[in-house]
């Protein structure tokens, strides 16, 4: 009786993909620019038999992490991630000042960091800072270290800013205040105003890619600051939120701007395949037009966008090349023809 009711749902649902996933663009080589590598060793020397099996098994090219954990020794970490890693500055706790002044953003620069991930983790994480006073990103505190940031070049790798805030009765577990949401995503935009020539990558899509309106003033927002831009890291679980036409129209129309992103940490040996079928999942949803039985992190189906192969390159890899200073030289050091 199971196996019949096994067969029922597979012709019931032919469009749901069950065979293991294949590109058709073997051609295009892949960056993850949200990544956190952890510091040992061994460790992560994980992600690169991570990229074997992606080659063998699925025949994707994943060429080279962004990590945004920050606190690594620049020259050490270079010596041991095969010039297949660009490592970034960070600061978790920036509510209590930025970790880093306006002179070791410069010099950090000229050290080789990639870029300088803030997470400003919404005061719902920390309620203590909330009752002490809590800072918004844009506060004055701030405005040094985002100037050293403008006028090096230095790009925000990543930038944390709010929480997901779904469509009402979805609101999830995290920002489940409206108000407060948009308060967040409002200084957000107050530094971008402010600082016209500060290079921005805000993580998880600016976590404005879970409600249409919320798209909408995506639009608003890369439209009116040519420097800012989103990375698609922990997104893929929301795109059935929104309506699918008005997401693979935004993905289209502003593909010069969307980077591929997972957040991968640490992980195992034992979970090198999960990790590939994760990988694996999130290109699908990218790249095809089936429903895809999970995303990175969840496994609710997702409808594929089936995005064109010139907007595919630009998330893979292109727009990557362009912000993070150093990626293009290391690229081509492994073999690619970067122009």
């Amino acid at each position: 009786m199971k196996q019949l009711f096994v067969l029922f749902l597979f012709f019931l649902l032919p469009e749901i993909v069950f065979s293991q996933f294949s590109t058709n663009y073997t051609h295009i080589p892949r960056i993850d620019v949200h990544t956190h590598v952890p510091d040992n060793n061994q460790n992560i020397s994980l992600f690169f038999d991570l990229r074997d099996h992606m080659l063998a098994e699925h025949q994707i090219d994943l060429s080279m992490w962004v990590d945004v954990t920050g606190r690594k020794d620049i020259n050490s970490f270079q010596s041991v991630n095969r010039g297949r890693m660009l490592t970034c500055l960070s600061d978790f706790s920036p509510h209590r000042g930025m970790a880093f002044t306006p002179e070791e953003i410069v010099a950090k620069h000229k050290m080789g960091y990639g870029g300088f991930k803030i997470f400003y983790g919404p005061y719902e994480r920390v309620l203590e800072e909330r009752e002490e006073g809590f800072r918004y990103i844009d506060d004055a505190a701030h405005e040094p270290v985002f100037e050293a940031m403008e006028k090096t070049g230095l790009p925000g790798a990543s930038v944390h800013v709010a929480d997901p805030n779904g469509p009402f009765g979805n609101r999830g577990n995290w920002a489940k205040d409206p108000v407060e949401f948009w308060r967040q995503i409002l200084s957000l935009e107050r530094v971008l105003h402010r600082h016209p020539d500060l290079v921005i990558v805000a993580a998880h899509g600016a976590w404005l890619m879970v409600q249409n309106a919320q798209i909408d003033f995506l639009r608003y927002l890369l439209s009116e600051y040519p420097n800012f831009h989103i990375d698609l890291a922990a997104t893929f679980q929301y795109f059935d939120l929104v309506d699918h036409a008005n997401l693979r129209d935004f993905m289209i129309e502003y593909s010069d701007r969307i980077l591929f992103g997972t957040d991968i940490g640490r992980f195992d040996e034992s979970l090198i395949s999960e990790r590939a079928a994760r990988y694996s999942r999130a290109f699908q949803i990218l790249e095809t037009d089936q429903i895809v039985e999970g995303s990175f992190f969840q496994m609710n189906p997702i409808q594929g966008l089936n995005l064109p192969e010139d907007v595919l390159e630009k998330i893979y890899y292109k727009n990557a090349l362009k912000i993070y200073p150093g990626l293009k030289e290391m690229m081509n050091s492994l073999g690619y023809e970067m122009d």
